[in-house]
């Protein structure tokens, strides 16, 4: 499926996501573009449950449609980190949530449900000070160079 596909696909989930139904909902972000394969994520479609978007919003105040077009966002981010666990990494996009852009934890699926899938495990708005002190630490996987002035 074409990422415009998948992109509106996503976006139409979002608009039909409730706490009511979230259960039983996958959001499906497609396949990793060839900047996520480069940096190690795993070439197998990424999704997103519901239930832990829900919670996500819930946790860090924001709205889920504010993470409209995120296929899109996650698949050419601002820079790629290591993530804090083995296979996980961490993508800063361009989607803004107040003053802070969206850094998204994508993990390798565990357990038999999720083994063929790359699966978000978070998602919420990160400041830029913390994420570099990241960079000082060598988490760096990636830097868009075009993107990253305007954010660091």
């Amino acid at each position: 499926m074409e990422l415009e596909q998948t992109n509106n696909l996503f976006n139409r989930g979002l608009q039909d996501l409730t706490p009511e139904n979230a259960n039983g909902k996958i959001l499906a972000l497609g396949m990793p573009s060839d900047v996520l394969l480069k940096n190690g994520i795993s070439d197998k479609p990424i999704r997103f449950y519901g239930n832990k978007l829900i919670k996500k919003a819930k946790k860090h105040g924001f709205d889920v449609l504010d993470l409209k077009d995120l296929p899109k966002a996650v698949g050419d981010p601002i820079a790629i980190f290591s993530g804090s666990r083995l296979g996980s990494f961490a993508v800063l996009t361009k989607i803004e949530i107040g003053e802070n852009n969206v850094l998204v934890i994508i993990e390798m699926g565990k357990g038999d449900a999720d083994m063929y899938f790359n699966v978000i495990t978070s998602a919420y708005p990160k400041g830029a000070s913390q994420l570099e002190k990241w960079i000082d630490a060598g988490k760096i996987l990636y830097l868009n160079k075009e993107k990253a002035p305007d954010y660091f």
